[in-house]
């Protein structure tokens, strides 16, 4: 995830593509939007910031605005191209080793699954404004959704070795669209 967010550096997603096409579907300075090696949907996009920290809420206020203006911009894309509003999520868990891929990703797609009213039913939330807003530090991981409508809730959830909410395995299940054998990137890559 690192390498995939320097221009520079030939990537695994890069090798897939034909000659002189790039793999950012759109970049800012901090920030690039790449396809997942899992979309089980067509236009699932990771938003991955150019610095590498576990999660976003250890980006300052300035850089998650830019994120946030990156994201709104992506979601009326894919709104617009799938005809379908995006849904937007992280799992932020903030201890290292604690998880597959130890670099913030935002995951983006199309789809009507209600993470939020999954996660409401579990877990104690709060809306909060924008993705500047997220929690920060180390001491704190939390899952954030930002649901079809464009709100962003932060859901706090224990700082943990080994992840235990699989946020995709969550959504492939709620998407009526996906097998929910799909949800792992590691054993569906849908590389096409």
């Amino acid at each position: 995830m690192c390498a995939g967010a320097d221009a520079a550096i030939d990537s695994p997603l890069q090798r897939l593509l034909p000659p002189g096409v790039s793999r950012f579907i759109a970049q800012t300075p901090r920030f690039v939007a790449v396809p997942t090696f899992g979309c089980f949907v067509a236009g699932y996009l990771l938003v991955v910031p150019r610095t590498h920290v576990l999660s976003f809420g250890q980006l300052g206020p300035d850089v998650l605005r830019e994120a946030d203006a990156l994201v709104a911009r992506l979601s009326a894309r894919i709104t617009a191209a799938y005809g379908m509003p995006a849904l937007g999520f992280e799992y932020g868990n903030n201890v290292p080793g604690g998880r597959r891929i130890e670099h913030a990703h935002w995951h983006l797609l199309p789809s009507h699954a209600d993470l939020a009213g999954w996660l409401n039913q579990r877990l104690s939330g709060r809306v909060v404004a924008g993705l500047a807003n997220l929690p920060g530090g180390l001491e704190a991981s939390y899952v954030a959704v930002r649901n079809q409508e464009g709100l962003i809730a932060v859901y706090p959830v224990p700082n943990q070795q080994r992840q235990r909410i699989r946020l995709r395995r969550i959504v492939a299940g709620l998407d009526p669209r996906v097998n929910d054998a799909n949800w792992d990137f590691e054993q569906a890559r849908f590389p096409d």
